[in-house]
């Protein structure tokens, strides 16, 4: 969901560096409408670049696996196991904006997406009792992401130190297989329940998930920062 800050990043670190992808047209420092400019670019670019660049080193985004994702509260333990997510490739931004001399940005997108996993769930929501040990797919409407951060400049090199976001959403559904052993009757109550209910679901589900997504485009992005100078990163002509 967050994925697209690393293709914003990215962008960035590849105009002007000789390695700029032919589908993604470089925008200049000085331009008056920079921050149009780099929209307009994420959107004709971000679903070509979601798939992947390999001469650069950048693995497709649609799907992004996550691995394990852990809930762990007092009420509900929530363990994701094999967990991807689909669905990024048909973002939309909603608003981009840059300021090079501050070194801060903000990208606004929305996009629906599926998540998948094995999943191992124990405790309670509100008053229902939950149990189950199974397959999952969560399927989010209309999911805003926007993403606020840092870019500062050392030894020649852009960084990323720090980064903020908030998130919300239409709707989410829910599948669980084999809840309470497979009990069909206790089953359909509990998958109705969670429907029902996919606010408070989402809650403790949502913030674990999105978290290691970030992390895994802010990594990939200080890796490309550390190899491309900052001077060739947005040129001033």
């Amino acid at each position: 969901m967050k994925v697209y800050l690393c293709f914003v990043l990215l962008y960035v670190t590849y105009v002007n560096a000789g390695s700029l992808p032919s589908f993604i047209k470089p925008c200049s420092r000085s331009d008056p409408q920079l921050n149009q400019c780099v929209e307009k670019v994420i959107s004709a670019a971000g679903a070509k670049f979601t798939e992947g660049i390999p001469e650069l080193g950048i693995a497709p985004l649609d799907p992004v696996e996550l691995g394990t994702v852990f809930v762990d509260n007092p009420a509900l333990k929530l363990t994701f196991t094999d967990t991807v997510v689909t669905g990024l490739k048909g973002f939309r931004v909603n608003t981009y904006k840059i300021n090079p001399d501050k070194g801060k940005a903000t990208l606004d997108f929305t996009a629906n997406v599926t998540l998948k996993a094995h999943y191992v769930m124990d405790g309670q929501v509100l008053i229902l009792p939950i149990k189950g040990d199974g397959e999952s797919r969560i399927k989010i409407t209309n999911l805003n992401i926007v993403v606020k951060y840092d870019f500062v400049e050392r030894d020649g090199h852009w960084n990323v130190p720090s980064y903020k976001d908030h998130y919300k959403m239409d709707r989410a559904q829910f599948k669980f297989t084999n809840l309470f052993g497979g009990n069909k009757e206790l089953a359909q109550t509990t998958q109705r329940f969670t429907n029902e209910n996919w606010e408070i679901i989402m809650s403790e589900i949502a913030p674990p998930a999105i978290k290691q997504i970030i992390k895994k485009c802010v990594d990939q992005v200080n890796k490309f920062f550390g190899a491309i100078p900052a001077a060739e990163l947005l040129p001033s002509n």
